[in-house]
């Protein structure tokens, strides 16, 4: 009877590892080539990583109309304005809008960027392995969604001032250094906002040592309050910690 018990752990413990096995196959920043990753492995890395965050919040500000664009982008022959603000006008206040929210200055968020670039539009120039691995001096948090109306009415310096990341274990509380907008290609509508963070206090020390176990980023979008929490002992890639 001892000798089929061990017989019947051992053969869960075997199951166990190589369900561990598959599932880390599965994973495609955990020893895939980033010039192998294919539209699926994107896929996964942008939506369902420890560096990507979805988060569902309640629309508490008005969409965007061509009223609120500048005379040059709705005048001419068309009159038509751009399609992200058509888009954001699907929805009014109170609705629910999903924002994405990434740890961009990873190197497997950066690959993957770098590889949908090649991939997806057509960059073939683009060195993947080159720009994934280029040394970043902050820690960086992009947001994006389909409306970016309060990014709109408001610029930089306010969220700069209403935006920080807090860590869960040393509850260090940071600023952003700087906040920047990417804009559309009339130079209008902010399609993407990066926020930096310093990656040492002023007396030198890490302001994410390796004990952290998590982080969570909150950002003020009128009266709605966006909050996504990364694990940070998850976010590792075939060569360890990757912020």
């Amino acid at each position: 009877m001892q000798v089929q018990v061990k017989g019947v752990i051992a053969a869960l413990i075997s199951f166990s590892l190589l369900a561990a096995l598959v599932w880390a196959k599965d994973e495609p920043w955990k020893g895939k080539p980033y010039d192998q990753w294919d539209k699926k492995d994107l896929e996964r890395i942008f939506t369902d990583s420890p560096w990507a965050r979805i988060v569902s919040v309640t629309r508490s500000w008005a969409p965007l109309t061509s009223k609120d664009l500048p005379d040059k982008i709705t005048s001419g022959a068309v009159r038509q304005p751009p399609t992200e603000l058509e888009r954001s006008s699907e929805s009014s206040v109170g609705g629910e809008l999903n924002i994405n929210v990434y740890w961009a200055s990873s190197k497997v968020m950066r690959a993957a960027s770098a590889r949908k670039s090649v991939l997806l539009d057509g960059n073939k120039g683009v060195d993947v392995t080159k720009y994934a691995g280029e040394p970043q001096e902050e820690y960086q948090i992009v947001v994006q969604s389909a409306d970016m109306a309060p990014f709109f009415r408001h610029d930089e310096k306010y969220f700069q001032s209403v935006a920080f990341l807090q860590m869960k274990k040393s509850k260090l509380k940071l600023s952003p250094s700087k906040v920047h907008y990417e804009r559309d290609a009339n130079g209008t509508l902010v399609t993407t906002v990066i926020f930096y963070f310093p990656k040492k206090t002023p007396s030198g020390a890490p302001t994410i040592p390796a004990d952290e176990k998590g982080a969570e980023f909150s950002c003020k979008l009128e009266r709605t309050l966006l909050q996504a929490n990364f694990d940070i002992q998850k976010m590792t890639d075939s060569s360890g910690p990757d912020l």
